[in-house]
């Protein structure tokens, strides 16, 4: 309530639907809904996009931003297709000209697979889904430590390139991500790929 006391707009990011209907009892101005397949701090019981956006959006009246697994327009159009008003892209956002982290982190989401992230932590709290990296390899089955315990050097992963300093983190997206490109091209590219899907689902499927 101190936040919406001095005249801020309030949108919460949440996992599951009960933090979703939580967040709404609490009187957040939106949601941003987050699948499981999303880059960072995650709930150790992981849901999909998939299932959850929808399962938000029908049981909540207020705005939602879908995050997990965007990277173009054609995912933004799935996204309003399953009840959002709008996305966030987290990973796509990483691998831009603007982005101040190293260029390592950068080009080792360009070169990723669709298989190369991990979700560590799934035995604590937070879960987080990183990249694929030997320091991750060496967690993904580790039930005995804290990933968390493995950031501590983030600023020689985040500014100095070291992909083994720290966790970076990333989501499942990125092996659809092919080059690093200006946030405007970007954005610009979304859009324009939403509309056209919109279009062409119309003349397809409404006759």
């Amino acid at each position: 309530s101190q936040l919406k006391d001095a005249g801020l707009t309030v949108f919460h990011v949440v996992p599951t639907l009960r933090a979703a209907l939580k967040a709404v009892d609490a009187g957040v101005d939106g949601l941003v809904v987050e699948g499981s397949e999303g880059g960072g701090f995650k709930n150790p019981s992981d849901v999909s996009t998939m299932v959850l956006l929808p399962l938000v959006a029908s049981k909540v009246e207020v705005p939602v931003i879908a995050a997990g697994g965007f990277v173009d327009g054609r995912t933004m159009a799935a996204a309003l297709a399953l009840g959002a008003e709008a996305i966030q892209m987290g990973t796509r956002m990483v691998a831009t000209v603007e982005s101040p982290i190293h260029e390592n982190w950068k080009q080792a989401i360009v070169d990723a697979s669709e298989t190369d992230t991990v979700l560590l932590n799934r035995h604590a709290a937070p879960s987080l889904r990183v990249l694929r990296t030997d320091r991750s390899n060496a967690l993904e089955f580790d039930t005995s430590t804290n990933a968390m315990e493995h950031m501590a050097r983030h600023s020689e992963l985040y500014f100095g390139g070291d992909m083994d300093a720290a966790l970076a983190l990333g989501g499942a997206v990125a092996g659809r991500i092919e080059s690093i490109e200006p946030v405007a091209d970007v954005i610009k590219n979304c859009s324009n790929e939403c509309l056209e899907v919109l279009r062409n689902l119309g003349s397809t499927y409404v006759k």
